[in-house]
């Protein structure tokens, strides 16, 4: 956090307080702060929300336990998280929820339990649209560091000599998770982005290790899915805070230094010492790290106030999402199954081929090709698809 004048700090805490207000209770509250600016407009239940609030609400889900709801969903649906357990709510309604099972959608939840929220009213399409295929986003070309080995079976061959000696892994997951041997002790090389790994033990998966030390990889992301994938990173984020865990007494330390700077000052008188202790400590605890901007402090201040209000002490007022659905049909919670891979017609297709879009292989095929089994156009990138 920096060191601002006072006036500075001031206009700021003014900005982003206004910029979260959400009802006239809030404007009320908010009515107060001097040379106060409206970036938030809430005319008629419309919300447009300035670029520093998504983007530090996704910053609130730095601990996020679950890797399904995942945290982007979550944050795109409208939830900041409390740091404590999986507890999140909307700023804007003050609906608050925990307890989040895999099979919740965080969108649907927040329509449902409240469908005249700003946010949930200014998020849903005027008009309805054909549903569409969950899909990661596109990122980078379609560019293998070592195209050469594209193929699995390409990459197996490479095991195929007498220096490989090793059992486990076996050759056929370390070729399928992308990885060709380098000729040498028990390195090996991915052929999408040029990482290397060694001194493999027996129980070592390496699709997981692949996303565990290089999460960059397209591939790799592609191959794990979403959900193991978060999994993975989680734990990876839980491991190092563990093994960096601060001292007790040097954390008593950190958070008094900045319960004395100007800016903790300012929103102890706002909030209370207690919620601004909270917390700091709290980010300290969970994150193991500062909070990443001034903002981000004043808006985990806010978040806490708005949820010690919403619920005031009754457990009651914590909503458990799988607890609250209305009954679905069997007919409406069919799955769309994919049809299987062209290639090796064992799999279900998982890519689609870009630009011309058609779904037609499974990740380690699809990686294989350079251009698309359907219509021959070359691929220059691929999308990750999930039924």
């Amino acid at each position: 956090m920096g060191n601002l004048k006072n006036d500075a700090l001031h206009t700021r805490c003014s900005y982003l307080a206004n910029a979260i207000k959400r009802n006239k209770e809030s404007r009320r509250q908010l009515a107060s702060i001097p040379d106060a600016t409206v970036p938030v407009s809430l005319e008629r239940n419309s919300l447009q929300e300035i670029d520093i609030i998504p983007t530090a609400r996704l910053r609130t889900y730095a601990s996020w336990p679950h890797s399904t709801p995942n945290r982007k969903v979550m944050s795109s649906s409208g939830w900041f998280y409390t740091n404590f357990n999986d507890r999140v709510i909307c700023i804007y309604c003050n609906t608050v929820c925990h307890k989040w099972i895999n099979t919740d959608d965080p969108f649907e939840v927040h329509a449902r339990l409240a469908p005249k929220c700003p946010f949930v009213v200014s998020a849903t399409p005027t008009t309805k649209e054909a549903p569409a295929l969950v899909t990661q986003n596109v990122e980078g070309d379609f560019q293998p560091r070592h195209p050469l080995m594209r193929t699995m079976l390409e990459r197996q061959e490479t095991f195929n000599n007498n220096t490989w000696t090793y059992t486990s892994p076996t050759v056929h997951d370390l070729a399928e998770a992308g990885f060709f041997y380098a000729g040498y002790g028990n390195l090996v090389i991915c052929f999408y982005c040029g990482g290397s790994l060694k001194h493999w033990g027996a129980n070592d998966n390496p699709k997981v290790e692949h996303c565990r030390w290089f999460p960059n990889c397209l591939y790799a992301k592609h191959l794990s899915g979403d959900d193991l994938y978060e999994r993975i990173q989680i734990r990876k984020n839980q491991l190092e805070i563990q093994n960096n865990r601060i001292d007790d007494e040097i954390l008593k330390r950190l958070i008094q230094a900045r319960l004395d700077l100007p800016l903790t000052r300012r929103l102890s008188a706002k909030y209370g010492i207690s919620i601004v202790r909270r917390c700091i400590e709290d980010q300290w605890k969970m994150n193991n790290d500062d909070f990443s901007s001034d903002s981000d402090l004043m808006i985990a201040c806010f978040i806490l106030r708005q949820q010690i209000d919403a619920c005031q002490g009754d457990k009651n007022k914590l909503i458990v999402p799988s607890q609250s659905q209305i009954p679905v049909s069997s007919s409406n919670m069919a799955q769309t199954k994919l049809a299987e891979c062209v290639v090796c017609i064992t799999e279900g297709r998982q890519l689609a081929c870009l630009p011309c879009g058609h779904v037609c292989a499974c990740v380690v095929c699809g990686y294989s090709l350079q251009t698309c089994p359907v219509c021959r156009h070359t691929i220059q990138s691929v999308v990750r698809i999930y039924p």
